[in-house]
């Protein structure tokens, strides 16, 4: 096993990682295909490609290993993947077909999520696999965009709002901006204290993953410029406006969550009038029409701004797939990280026999 994965130990039967800090875990990949950027998303972990060499062992050759073991994937790992030992034996326990449900947790604020999805319409009844709509051709499932919303709330400023869609999205959208309901205050907060974490009048900009007709796109406040940035990797000319309407609406509907003194930093502090911003809409590349990826570039955008305050996200493959699912199991929000790579490696080794 140590010729598999240099950076794991075994002590007690357990293999054991450190996942203290994203820089240690998270080497930047040499000749990556199509360029996959390996980055840490702790504040720390800011590095971009080639920053440094990799060690000998931190990327493995697949092909000898995968031929080893039988492995039933619905998404099979590559070498131009450029994965780790640690990451490859993840992988194949995300994207095994003979695994339980329920085999794999993540964290999604105060609740968790399996490799499950819920059904329309019940928050609770799951039916299948949220981490296996990472598989190229499938739709991205909010419980994802949760997890990445999660994954860098914690290690960005606090004037940077990253929010989710069970909140924001689901409930929001469907009940609270169209039919005029207001959240409950259960769930106003829950949002505030673990997602909107500075007075209003200091956020300085605000992340919105929106669901509109079957498409993804992110809105993004701009508050210093006093902009509603709309970044759409499938434009249609047909939905622009009932994008932006939509835009429109969580932007006013987060003005009257944060009313009243509490959401100021002092007398005299202004608050912002998001629905009032001028629309932006940037010139990004497009995604090819039938590839389902607009949840990936999201993603990917939210990740760009958290790391270098930018959207320069030039395209989305399998590769960039594989590597999200590695990191939103392996990253330091997963508090239970150490547990699903023992369950990763158990799973592999069983494969072994």
């Amino acid at each position: 096993m140590n010729t598999l994965v240099g950076a794991v130990t075994q002590s007690g039967g357990i293999f054991q990682v450190d996942l203290t800090t994203d820089t240690d875990a998270d080497p930047p990949a040499l000749n990556v295909e199509a360029n996959v950027e390996r980055v840490g998303y702790g504040v720390a972990g800011r590095c971009r490609c080639n920053d440094r060499p990799l060690a000998t062992d931190d990327v493995v050759k697949l092909g000898s290993l995968l031929s080893m073991k039988i492995m039933d994937l619905v998404f099979h790992p590559k070498d131009g993947m450029n994965l780790s030992g640690l990451e490859l034996t993840v992988a194949t326990c995300i994207f095994s077909r003979d695994l339980p449900q329920r085999y794999i947790t993540l964290p999604i604020g105060a609740r968790f999520c399996t490799r499950l999805v819920r059904k329309q319409g019940h928050d609770m009844n799951l039916i299948r696999g949220a981490l296996l709509t990472l598989v190229p051709q499938c739709e991205v499932v909010d419980d994802v965009l949760n997890v990445v919303v999660y994954m860098l709330t914690t290690p960005s400023e606090r004037q940077r709002w990253f929010l989710p869609m069970s909140i924001m999205v689901d409930y929001m959208i469907s009940k609270a901006a169209i039919d005029g309901r207001s959240m409950t205050t259960r769930n106003m907060t829950s949002l505030r204290n673990k997602y909107m974490r500075s007075k209003v009048d200091r956020v300085t900009r605000i992340y919105q993953p929106i669901w509109c007709d079957r498409h993804w796109y992110l809105m993004i406040i701009d508050v210093p410029r006093k902009k509603l940035i709309f970044l759409d990797s499938l434009r249609n000319p047909h939905q622009t406006d009932a994008r932006k309407t939509t835009m429109m609406r969580v932007a006013l509907y987060l003005e009257g969550p944060t009313l009243g003194k509490s959401w100021l930093s002092g007398e005299g502090a202004l608050r912002p009038r998001f629905s009032a911003f001028d629309f932006k809409e940037p010139d990004v590349p497009q995604q090819e029409g039938n590839s389902m990826d607009c949840g990936i570039w999201v993603a990917r955008w939210m990740i760009r701004e958290h790391l270098w305050k930018d959207y320069g996200v030039q395209h989305v493959n399998s590769a960039i797939r594989m590597q999200l699912a590695v990191d939103l199991v392996l990253k330091s929000h997963n508090g239970i990280a150490q547990e699903v790579v023992a369950k990763a490696f158990a799973h592999w080794e069983m494969k072994s026999i």
